[in-house]
């Protein structure tokens, strides 16, 4: 018997396709543990860009005018449970969204702190190595709409536009590491053709497949948050989980096949930009998971699907997350992540919660919103 993951996550040079051919135990009991159906299994991550939380759940409970029948596809795939998703590590933007989601780690450790402070993500960090040095029959894909901030220039290399990259972008080693590598997709319509395409060509074969599509971040960054654009471009890829389960079930693989929701950054309120945006949200049918979600705690649950180790292994370090099908216990340290759920662990004696806030150099503070009612930050003194 074997089953298929998908796993659909909300987040732009040259245009890069690369196509392979085929040739200590950590707390809060992190360890990986097999699957009860056995190891044969898929897993598709499609990523969505830039979607706030209160701006999504108006939609989603059809408060909005300009969503009357709600989202029906992700309402359907969740069983009408969608859970928070808090950003506590890392900028809400683009870049270490993506790299943090895809490979479970705080962003001091993969490199990429924000959109223009990054480096090429270490060699055995990501979530793609990782799976294809456990199980080398799978075939490894990567899709994603936007090009410069899923970018895989390497350092010296010259993009369309004639800059040379000096440093290395996030996904340069990973792209020569994946069976099938391709961004700059830009539109829904051919990322998402696109990603039809891959789950036909390779549903024979065992499989894991991230499919990035550019909005809501597009339409928030042209016409704001609070526009019926926003909306209607989060309409849209509700539209496209749609489709996707529809080949799913084409395909036979419907049901055998667990699917998460989640989102890269949030978006400011009543703004164009995501400078202070942690709250987003994810969604799933996986009956396993039982809370809220860091977003640094993506990958380790998928990495626990597959049995494979969340420890230090060699030169590749432990994973910052926290797979989301068990609730911590242990008080949270000083310096550590607190977030706001029911159950939740609390901080350690002697210290209190920090908001989300971000505090300039000059003192002046950029308000954490799109999450009303979040109480989520850090621990201090």
């Amino acid at each position: 018997m074997w089953a298929a993951i998908t796993i659909i996550l909300a987040a732009g040079g040259t245009v890069y396709f690369v196509e392979k051919k085929s040739s200590k135990v950590t707390e809060n009991n992190q360890q990986a543990e097999a699957l009860p159906f056995g190891d044969k299994f898929n897993t598709i991550i499609i990523g969505w860009d830039g979607v706030q939380r209160d701006h999504f759940l108006e939609c989603y409970n059809e408060i909005l005018p300009e969503c009357p029948n709600g989202l029906t596809n992700i309402k359907n795939l969740s069983s009408d449970n969608i859970y928070n998703l808090t950003i506590t590590n890392g900028a809400t933007s683009t870049k270490p969204g993506w790299v943090q989601i895809l490979t479970g780690y705080n962003s001091e450790v993969s490199g990429t702190k924000t959109n223009d402070n990054y480096s090429p993500i270490p060699s055995g960090y990501s979530l793609f190595e990782k799976v294809e040095n456990n199980y080398p029959e799978i075939k490894t894909i990567f899709l994603a709409a936007k090009i410069d901030n899923l970018g895989g220039k390497c350092k010296d290399e010259v993009a369309e536009n004639g800059t040379i990259e000096l440093v290395g972008e996030p996904w340069c080693d990973v792209k020569n590491e994946v069976d099938y590598f391709q961004n700059g997709l830009k539109e829904n319509e051919i990322t998402g053709d696109k990603s039809l395409e891959m789950i036909e060509k390779y549903k024979s074969d065992r499989f894991l497949l991230f499919v990035h599509f550019a909005e809501p971040d597009g339409a928030g960054h042209k016409y704001g948050e609070n526009s019926i654009e926003y909306s209607d471009a989060i309409i849209e890829i509700d539209a496209w989980l749609g489709k996707i389960v529809a080949k799913l079930a084409e395909l036979n693989l419907e049901n055998k096949t667990m699917i998460y929701v989640a989102a890269d950054h949030g978006f400011d309120q009543d703004a164009k930009s995501h400078n202070n945006a942690p709250y987003s949200i994810y969604a799933t049918n996986d009956q396993s998971v039982v809370r809220a979600a860091d977003r640094r705690d993506i990958a380790p649950t998928i990495l626990k699907k597959y049995g494979i180790s969340l420890s230090e292994s060699g030169a590749v370090p432990a994973v910052d997350g926290t797979p989301l099908d068990i609730i911590p216990t242990e008080c949270v340290k000083e310096g550590e992540s607190y977030l706001d759920y029911a159950g939740a662990p609390k901080c350690c004696t002697g210290l209190q919660v920090r908001n989300l806030d971000l505090v300039g150099n000059s003192g002046k503070i950029t308000p954490a919103t799109g999450g009303t009612g979040d109480n989520s930050g850090l621990c201090v003194k």
